[in-house]
This record gives C-alpha cells, structure tokens and sequence, in this order.
C-alpha cells in the first residue's frame, strides 16, 4: 500500500492486497480477461488501500464491480476529476468505495476506501483487447510488474505516494512510482491465471516460457492453460504464445449475435509462414541498444543474444551500425559499415563489451539513430532494444515521429518485465513491429 497525497512515506502499511485472479478467455485474436483483486483488512483500524498496478496497454477496461459481503456495486466510467471528487465525498463520510483510475495506457491505480476491521473486498475488472500477430504467431500477455522508471527533470512537487517526486518533463511521476522490493523480498500476495483458448484455426505450437503452466489441448484448435500452484509470486509477466500459420495460408470465420438484433463476423486470415529471400530488398539496419542500469543482468545478456541473431540474419547487400546509450549515446562507426566478415567480427566485439550502467537518455539514441542521413539505395531499418522503462514516452514518441522519415522502427523489449505501452507505441508510430526477447 502507498500512502496517499501528503500523507507521511513512513506511514505505508503492511499492503492489504491478499490475492489476485485472473480468468481469461481467447477466441482467435481477441481476449476477454477478469481481473478479480481481494483485499482484506487484519488490522484494528479502518483503513484505505491504494494498489498501483499493470494492465496491458491495448486493453479496453468496460466493467468495475465491487463485492462487500452479499453485495454487489457496479463501477460507473465518469471524468477524472468527476470520479476522484465522489470517491472522496464516499471516504469522508465513512462509506466503502473503490476508484479506478488510468495513469499511463498501462498503468492504473486502485483505490479502496474505508475498509474495515476483518473485512474482505473484492474488485473484478473486466477487460477485452485484440492480441498482436506477428511471424505467424499470437502472443497473449498480462503484465504483473510494474518496473521502476527514470525519471528525468527537476523535481516539481509530488501528487502521489511513488518514491519518485514529480519533475517538469514527467509531471505525474509520484503516481506512477510504487515501491520496489529489494532482491530478497517478495511481494505480499499472490496471483492465479487461467485462460481458455480457442484459436479458430490449427494451433501449430503452444508454449508459455514466462512461467511453468499446465496446458491442455482439446483438439487441434483449443487449449486451456494455467498457473502450476508453485509459480504463483507475481513477479514478472506471464506470456503465452501459439503459432497459426503454416505452408499454407489459412482462414477463419468468428461471428457474435445478441438476441435477433443484427450480428458482427471477423474473417482471419493468416498468411504463410514464410518467404524467399530474393523477395527481401537491401537494407540499412540501425541497431539500437539500451544499456541503462535497469538493463544490467538479465536484459542486457538478452539484449546481446538478440543482437547476435539479427546480425546473423543479415544479407551481404545489408549496410549496419551498432548504436548504445545509457547517459549519452556512442556508437561502433562514424558512418554505416558494409557486410563483411571482418566488420561483423567487430561488431560482435563491440556488443560483447556492453554493460548495463548509468541512466537511460533514450532521446540520444533515437536522434543518433535517426539523424544520420539515409542511404538512398537501402529501406532504412532501426531495431530499438530496452526495457522502456522512462517516464517521458510521450516525448520520446514524438520524437520517432519527427525524425522518422521513410525508416521503420522494430522495438525489441528485453527483459522478464517490459513497459510494454512504449515498445508497442513506438513500433506503430516507427511503422514497425514489436518484438519480445526472453
């Protein structure tokens, strides 16, 4: 739990949140997901519970309900300042209400007010969101970290309960800031996911390499997944992926009626799973690589690994740089290197020697990446490598905007936790794609 607007750090409580639920349902590209949070109170006071939590960035929130004992409220979608002035009407005058409230297209914050002594509470949220496809496979995704971010600016007063105060670059950055558990620590509650999947066409592979999952396969086109009950600290984000296309293209027809009101259909069409390399025009591939602090360990030897098998996968008729940046950005050459055995070996040198370290000035990358004049002759590629964890996405993605000519940018998120908000934002407005190292 976080303490409110002005209240004292050193008054956070033990965190009220006992268990998380989560019942997810897929058919074809489009999931349907309840996220159901009880709280409980084991002390001898009334008290307020404040849960910053993750939400994926696509999902669309359509449903709040609240469960005290044998009754049931229903959530109403007001104005922001609407919301926040009821909820504090209900908590001065002693009644239980709950807020939600949406800080980043990720982020969200739950209130619940007045909750008494030995009283439990349960809050389910209800959400739909369209999966991404890319490379003839599905991915669904619910994030349960949310990681701590740079914060760049001058301090400029706090809003909320974060450890980070307010800046003028990130003006709501105390909202967006929970508190981060040391290494040794884990956190107070627990998680449990189900999902049931029926994928309209032939699932080639089914796989979950997040967490340790029971699958089941009923027949070739459903499957039903689940936390194994020792995988339950949520700790990172569960990820489940299963691959559609084939030799073959294929199709697929999902219809939804109410009643004898008219209906909707969405035709799926999924195309062959691969392509002739003399299809593939030159390219001039920009690699971008995060090594802030928080890319130290895990995501940074990710990150490597990534940029290994990018490398890897060029053609001889390829141009590439090799871009990094923690508190500024440096780069391997002063200007794009042709395919060569004896350039790629450098290249390999230079990434081998990266480490996590310093802060994540992400601007410096982009307009290294970007500013450099084009190569008329090649389709320009940047692949952008970080966990994203900033608190100015909205300035970084005008930035991309700006700069980004006739390129594309593919962003790559490494590590076991992601802003998933700013890789997939970034990649649309770069005309690219998102990626996902593990």
């Amino acid at each position: 739990m976080i303490p409110r607007e002005g209240e004292p750090r050193e008054g956070v409580l033990e965190f009220p949140l006992q268990h998380t639920d989560v019942k997810a349902t897929v058919y074809g590209m489009v999931a349907e997901v309840t996220v159901t949070q009880t709280f409980a109170n084991p002390f001898e006071e009334t008290i307020e519970a404040i849960y910053v939590f993750p939400l994926p960035d696509e999902a669309a929130v359509n449903d709040m309900t609240m469960h005290i004992g044998e009754r049931t409220i229903r959530g109403l979608i007001k104005t922001r300042d609407e919301a926040r002035e009821i909820y504090e009407e209900a908590r001065e005058a002693g009644q239980t209400a709950s807020l939600l409230e949406q800080e980043r297209p990720n982020i969200f914050t739950q209130s619940v007010a007045n909750i008494t002594p030995g009283a439990e509470i349960r809050i389910e949220i209800h959400y739909v969101e369209t999966l991404n496809y890319d490379a003839g496979r599905y991915e669904f995704v619910f994030p349960m970290v949310v990681g701590p971010r740079y914060i760049p600016g001058e301090p400029a007063g706090r809003t909320g309960g974060g450890w980070a105060p307010d800046t003028d670059q990130v003006p709501d950055a105390s909202r967006i800031t929970p508190p981060v558990l040391k290494p040794e620590e884990r956190t107070g509650h627990d998680i449990a996911l189900s999902l049931t999947l029926d994928a309209g066409v032939p699932i080639q592979d089914l796989r979950c390499r997040s967490h340790e999952a029971e699958m089941t396969r009923d027949g070739n086109r459903r499957a039903s997944v689940s936390l194994k009950p020792f995988d339950t600290i949520p700790n990172k984000d569960f990820m489940l992926q299963w691959d559609v296309a084939g030799e073959q293209p294929q199709m697929a027809l999902l219809t939804h009626r109410e009643g004898d009101s008219g209906g909707y259909f969405t035709l799926m069409i999924q195309p062959k799973a691969r392509f002739e390399p003399q299809e593939i025009m030159p390219r001039e591939m920009i690699f971008v690589v995060d090594c802030s602090g928080s890319m130290e360990g895990e995501p940074i030897a990710w990150a490597k690994q990534a940029m290994r098998k990018c490398i890897a996968q060029m053609s001889p008729s390829d141009s590439f740089r090799v871009i990094k940046f923690s508190n500024e950005a440096s780069e391997l050459s002063d200007k794009p290197l042709t395919y060569s055995v004896e350039n790629i070996k450098r290249a390999l040198t230079y990434i081998d020697a990266m480490r996590g370290e310093g802060g994540t000035e992400m601007l410096s990358g982009i307009r290294s990446a970007l500013d450099y004049p084009a190569d008329p002759e090649r389709v320009r590629i940047v692949t952008f490598m970080t966990d994203g964890y900033i608190g100015n996405e909205t300035q970084i993605l005008a930035e991309i905007q700006k700069k980004l000519g006739g390129a594309r940018l593919f962003s790559f998120g490494v590590g076991s936790s992601i802003n998933r908000y700013l890789l997939d934002r970034m990649a649309e407005v770069g005309r690219g794609v998102a990626q996902y190292a593990r």
